[in-house]
């Protein structure tokens, strides 16, 4: 486990640790009405590297789940975080990709 390459690289974007019902989680406040997301594994953990899949989630200033998707890893995320200077723009190519991925499961069942 890398804690310290996953919370520079995180940090880097504005991501902060934080504890959310006892567990650790790398949080990003997307705007000022509270609407915030998170990162983590697919145990809803901290990621342990920066290699693995990771999920981000988006929740809204009721701290109500909203959506999230499932990303090849931390280093994709990154590359899409510098792409897109607005939160809205990072946000709808995430949605893009979510339903892609429902897509090609649903592709998958057949």
């Amino acid at each position: 486990m890398d804690s310290d390459a996953v919370g520079s690289f995180y940090e880097e974007m504005g991501f902060e640790l934080v504890e959310i019902d006892d567990r650790e989680v790398l949080f990003y406040q997307l705007d000022d009405d509270g609407t915030y997301a998170t990162i983590t594994d697919d145990n809803g953990n901290v990621p342990t590297d920066l290699d693995s899949p990771i999920i981000f989630s988006v929740y809204d200033e009721n701290d109500s789940y909203q959506w999230s998707v499932t990303l090849e890893d931390s280093h994709y995320f990154g590359q899409l975080f510098a792409r897109f200077a607005a939160s809205d723009d990072l946000l709808a190519n995430l949605r893009d990709i979510r339903q892609e991925n429902i897509a090609r499961f649903d592709a998958s069942e057949l």
